[in-house]
């Protein structure tokens, strides 16, 4: 496994890069594919791109996790403070259904922020989170596939990581 001064080079994450952090996965296109239903946006969405009948038919226990990501958490979480999920929704059910599969797929994360879209910003949401327990900036990792967000936790002195920073996780 390459150490924690390749990563800074070549964009990829080591496990090293990880220890003793507080790392924030986002769900749809990080710990789970983003497509839905063979697509990755319905003509009638709501604002997170899904398809509300969709969401109402339960959705989410019809795709499976990444099982690449299943590993890297189960690999990284011996080392890591803590591991927090931090994902968008769009409707109460789409909150239940999302904590519901993280019990199924990725019951070690117990600690979950599903907020909500429209009104929540996940850098806030890690910023008030990290204001409430005391916890430097410099411990969190923040894991997307939003360069939006990424951008914005950088620039807040969060660092981030795109879900492709995982692609060599396992190679020596």
């Amino acid at each position: 496994m390459k150490g924690s001064g390749d990563s800074l080079d070549t964009g990829m994450i080591s496990k090293d890069d990880l220890k003793d952090k507080y790392v924030f996965f986002d769900i749809d296109g990080t710990l789970a594919a983003y497509r839905f239903k063979d697509c990755v946006g319905e003509s009638i969405v709501t604002n997170n791109g899904m398809n509300i009948q969709d969401l109402n038919d339960g959705i989410f226990f019809k795709r499976g996790p990444s099982k690449f990501m299943q590993k890297v958490v189960l690999d990284i979480k011996d080392v890591v403070r803590e591991i927090i999920c931090l994902s968008y929704c769009t409707s109460d059910r789409e909150r239940i259904d999302k904590n519901l599969w993280l019990d199924k797929y990725y019951p070690m994360i117990k600690n979950r922020f599903i907020i909500d879209f429209d009104t929540d910003d996940k850098i806030e949401t890690i910023l008030k989170y990290c204001s409430d327990n005391n916890i430097l900036l410099d411990k969190v990792v923040f894991v997307d596939d939003v360069l939006k967000d990424l951008r914005k936790a950088e620039k807040l002195g969060i660092k981030s990581y795109h879900i492709s920073s995982f692609l060599d996780y396992f190679m020596e």
